[in-house]
């Protein structure tokens, strides 16, 4: 077990004892990397996916602390529902006919801040997906997709073309547990104009994502760019 996945497990086993009740502070970085060994980037990545999965939250200049248990509960079925894929979750609440069209499907040499991302070696293999989501042959989103074949093996091009969640659940039988988005607004690209319909004057809302395997692997790194007139974004809020 690699350091990062034994702080987290031993951390969430001490909330889901009890040990750490409802609003308690975690241990401050720096005392966790002495006891662990570690550096503080190898805490930093077990405390966000505790955060990703709904056991902790952070207070800006104060330190991370447990989240109360009914929030525990609501944040992991949100993040159910965010985490089914545009596939599940476009034809479940719009009732639509989704299907891609495929720009890039190919094997790279990940760069050193991807693998970091994935926990992969440098140069290692890397699946390299550029496509259009359609929702009934409207475009509503264009997904760059990096993923590893030792994490997620066998993908071709008819699983690129249809969904990577659904290959990933259905036929390798993986979970997919959480995710970390960072969200942010910018001018839309030749691209964009190109495949989603936009002019230079209209922006994109552009997603981030890092998703986690229920063992702790990061198995995919995203950055989709979707139509900002399509775009919806639902979460929840406690007030500490």
């Amino acid at each position: 077990m690699t350091k990062y996945m034994r702080i987290y497990t031993d951390t969430k086993n001490l909330i889901l004892s009890g040990h750490y009740r409802d609003g308690d502070q975690l241990p401050e970085e720096a005392a966790v990397c002495e006891k662990y060994g570690c550096s503080r980037m190898t805490v930093k990545k077990a405390y966000d996916m505790l955060v990703a999965d709904g056991f902790i939250y952070r207070k800006q200049g104060q330190g991370s602390f447990v989240l109360s248990s009914s929030s525990n509960r609501d944040g992991m079925e949100l993040q159910e529902r965010e985490l089914q894929g545009f596939t599940r979750s476009n034809e479940s609440t719009r009732n639509g006919q989704v299907s891609s069209k495929v720009l890039r499907f190919q094997l790279i040499f990940a760069p050193e801040d991807i693998a970091e991302i994935l926990g992969i070696e440098k140069n290692a293999p890397l699946y390299d997906i550029l496509r259009v989501r359609n929702v009934d042959d409207r475009p509503y989103v264009i997904e760059q997709t990096y993923m590893a074949p030792q994490t997620i093996p066998g993908i071709t091009l008819d699983i690129v073309s249809s969904s990577i969640y659904n290959y990933i659940e259905n036929e390798l039988g993986l979970k997919i547990a959480s995710s970390k988005k960072t969200m942010s607004a910018e001018p839309s690209d030749e691209l964009a104009w190109a495949e989603l319909g936009l002019t230079e004057k209209e922006p994109v809302l552009v997603v981030e994502q890092i998703a986690y395997l229920d063992n702790g692997t990061p198995f995919e790194y995203s950055i989709s760019k979707h139509r900002y007139d399509l775009f919806k974004f639902s979460t929840y809020s406690l007030r500490r």
